[in-house]
């Protein structure tokens, strides 16, 4: 067992660590590179079938929170990037996608900070007011915990495929909202999300005039098209699967 335990650290202090571009940051941070268990996690979560999105954003989450050597605060933007650049450096740069192999050297020299205007924004309609962000990983986690524990009774048939559509975009949505300011002409009512249960979010938000709902939108929409900037090698887009196969391909 000693000599066990001797092994185990000794594997500890061998690990790898690569600096790594945060595009929330602007700045270079240390990870340690992926393991064999995160590897065996990452095809463990693609078994979960409807909610394998959910529990593979889990999962990614958790890896860059055990694998970042620094004390940092990650967003949901800086995911995709992370993991890709990751998958880069501690285990093979050739991606296999269909037919075709794809050199992911290009993704380590990515250096474009996320702009000021997409980490936070207000969003303003009538007599309402939203404070919207980038959710950080933390709170991408929270939400998604409590959506597959709200979605996993539902039988496995079709209709848990279109419910699980309907509660995942709408707990996706409320993820962005940080505060909603109400002007009722007597008096001003801000509430503030963090706050709230998912069940009140989700009710206020329903609330929202549609108008205000299709500013959120095009905000999450804008911090997509950052993201797609990752994924482009000189000046072509390379299409890359985010998802449980990247760790196995």
């Amino acid at each position: 067992m000693e000599n066990l335990n001797e092994a185990l650290a000794s594997l500890d202090v061998l690990q790898k660590d690569f600096d790594l571009f945060v595009p929330s940051l602007n700045k270079k941070v240390k990870f340690k590179g992926l393991t064999t268990k995160q590897q065996k996690d990452a095809v463990k979560s693609a078994l979960e079938k409807a909610f394998s999105g959910i529990s593979f954003a889990i999962l990614a989450n958790s890896i860059l929170k055990e694998n970042s050597l620094e004390k940092i605060e990650l967003l949901t933007t800086d995911r995709s990037y992370l993991l890709v650049a990751l998958r880069a450096a501690s285990l093979n740069k050739l991606y296999k996608k269909e037919d075709r192999e794809i050199d992911l050297s290009f993704i380590l020299s990515f250096n474009t900070p996320l702009p000021s205007e997409l980490k936070t924004t207000e969003l303003v309609e009538d007599n309402v007011k939203i404070n919207v962000s980038i959710p950080t990983l933390a709170k991408d986690t929270s939400i998604n915990l409590e959506t597959r524990k709200k979605l996993i009774p539902l039988p496995d048939d079709d209709n848990l495929a279109k419910e699980a559509v309907g509660e995942i975009y709408i707990n996706e949505l409320v993820k962005y909202i940080n505060t909603v300011t109400i002007n009722n002409s007597s008096n001003l009512i801000e509430l503030e999300f963090d706050k709230l249960t998912l069940t009140q979010k989700i009710q206020v938000l329903e609330k929202l005039p549609l108008s205000i709902n299709s500013k959120l939108i095009d905000f999450i929409n804008s911090a997509k098209a950052f993201e797609r900037k990752y994924f482009e090698n000189n000046g072509t887009s390379v299409e890359i699967d985010i998802d449980q196969t990247l760790f196995t391909v």
